[in-house]
């Protein structure tokens, strides 16, 4: 256990040095680690999963301290400790803040007798299912992309026109998965400052994909041609709303000026159990550099330049979900919050 705080630091280092990979990477490896951190703890005792409990809450805080941003990793710790707490559910073990202080038995109820032995040989049988469930997790994880891509055929038809904006990996296998059965055509903005637009229309045009790249300022004259839009998010809010690139929120009040039906592919595990109030909320500034092309001249002192890195896109503005689970709307997200995160877990800091 004194280790473990260093073995932490380690990791979140590991992450923030490893830039090849995007979220639905760094998220796998969390997985991986935390899968590591249950396969290493010890099952004798109801304090022995009160302290892994304690443990994940720690991760997720240091998950939280460093990396405030990546939302989908902290998903990651909680959805563990939702299936450690549904498995203590289950044999009446209590793991409640509230409770902790008690240190009284309840395996008793379930487990005949009071031999230590037999108490043991159940935690160990619960530690496996336990193990199980978080394997899932990372099964699921590695398909998500898989199990939405399967779903396009469902809202990409002939000779549509689609627009989209930046670079999204869930975007690109999703309309490269119908690029053999049906043409059309998509408009990618090109999302500047970090023109990863560009870098997105030339990956589809390998797939074979009619792709044609457009100025972020030309999106709103060239909606009224546009079928549908669809994107992809950092995180998915509790109230429906997303976390995104900044730019997109202009995309969808243009799609809403137009009456464009906005999709958003998006795998369950960025849901998130928090709430953004504003556009502030869960944002960082990018260098005024980006957008400048005076950054040290004298002139600029008497400018304020604003380069937020994300956009909250309210739910309003979202026609539908789609998820490794099927499609949604966002007023329906507020009900899979009960079936994947504990109320304990959604402030790990509390």
């Amino acid at each position: 256990m004194d280790g473990l705080p260093i073995r932490f630091d380690n990791f979140i280092r590991f992450l923030k040095r490893d830039e090849s990979g995007g979220t639905s990477e760094i998220s796998e490896k969390t997985a991986k680690f935390v899968l590591s951190l249950i396969k290493e703890h010890k099952f004798n005792k109801e304090e022995d999963v009160r302290s892994l409990i304690r443990l994940l809450t720690r991760f997720g805080r240091k998950l939280v301290q460093f990396k405030p941003l990546e939302i989908a990793l902290v998903n990651i710790v909680r959805r563990a400790l939702h299936i450690i707490r549904e498995e203590c559910s289950h044999i009446k073990l209590d793991t409640s803040p509230l409770q902790l202080k008690q240190r009284r038995s309840t395996l008793k109820t379930l487990i005949k007798g009071t031999d230590s032995t037999q108490e043991s040989a159940g935690l160990k049988e619960m530690k496996k299912r336990i193990l199980q469930d978080v394997q899932e997790l990372l099964d699921e994880l590695e398909a998500h992309m898989e199990r939405i891509a399967e779903q396009a055929t469902q809202h990409i038809h002939s000779n549509e026109v689609i627009l989209t904006f930046g670079k999204s990996k869930t975007v690109e296998n999703f309309l490269s998965h119908v690029r053999g059965n049906r043409k059309f055509e998509v408009l990618v903005a090109e999302a500047a400052p970090g023109l990863q637009g560009q870098l997105m229309c030339k990956t589809l045009a390998e797939h074979g994909i009619d792709t044609t790249l457009i100025a972020d300022n030309s999106v709103f004259a060239l909606m009224s041609r546009v079928n549908k839009v669809i994107i992809g998010t950092d995180a998915l809010m509790a109230n429906g709303g997303l976390i995104t690139k900044s730019g997109c929120y202009g995309v969808c009040l243009a799609a809403q000026a137009h009456s464009v039906p906005i999709l958003v592919t998006c795998g369950l595990y960025k849901l998130s159990p928090l709430y953004p109030f504003d556009q502030d909320t869960f944002n960082d500034s990018l260098s005024p550099a980006l957008v400048s092309c005076l950054p040290g001249a004298e002139e600029s002192k008497y400018l304020t330049i604003s380069v937020p890195a994300f956009d909250y896109i309210p739910p309003d503005l979202i026609s539908l979900y789609i998820t490794d689970v099927g499609g949604h709307n966002p007023s329906y997200l507020y009900r899979l919050l009960s079936e994947y995160y504990s109320p304990e877990d959604y402030d790990l800091n509390s």
